[in-house]
């Protein structure tokens, strides 16, 4: 929270505490932030759950294999199809999945809207239901 060392205890962090906990990296204004990390992760953890038979177990298929700035793949199990795509650089990266996602429906993605016509933002995470 917003109080001492982050509400994390009374005494002397052996870690300094992030200069901004008081507006920025605390639960308590993360949790009421609709895109805060925290509630990425709450997202990505529900994702995951709800379709563990896809996301899990699923067939595993690597796309764009000699592309070294994206990581690019698909799951498939139950008659559903995911792709997911991850931009690991601080550089808008181009990337060839090889599919038609014109219908294809946005999962999950750290930006407010998915990048299209096959480049990803800075660090942007994207993952579809391919129909």
């Amino acid at each position: 929270d917003a109080s001492a060392n982050e509400g994390f205890t009374t005494g002397k962090p052996w870690l300094p505490v992030n200069e901004n906990y008081k507006t920025t990296t605390n639960v308590s204004v993360q949790d009421t932030a609709d895109n805060s990390i925290l509630n990425f992760v709450r997202k990505m953890i529900k994702l995951r759950k709800d379709n563990k038979d896809v996301l899990v177990y699923g067939k595993y298929t690597l796309l764009d294999k000699d592309n070294k700035d994206v990581y690019t793949y698909t799951r498939e199990a139950a008659g559903k199809k995911f792709l997911i795509i991850l931009n690991f650089t601080k550089n808008n990266a181009a990337v060839e999945t090889g599919l038609d996602l014109s219908k294809a429906k946005v999962l999950l993605t750290n930006y407010p809207a998915a990048s299209t016509g096959g480049t990803l933002k800075a660090y942007e995470a994207v993952i579809y239901e391919i129909k």
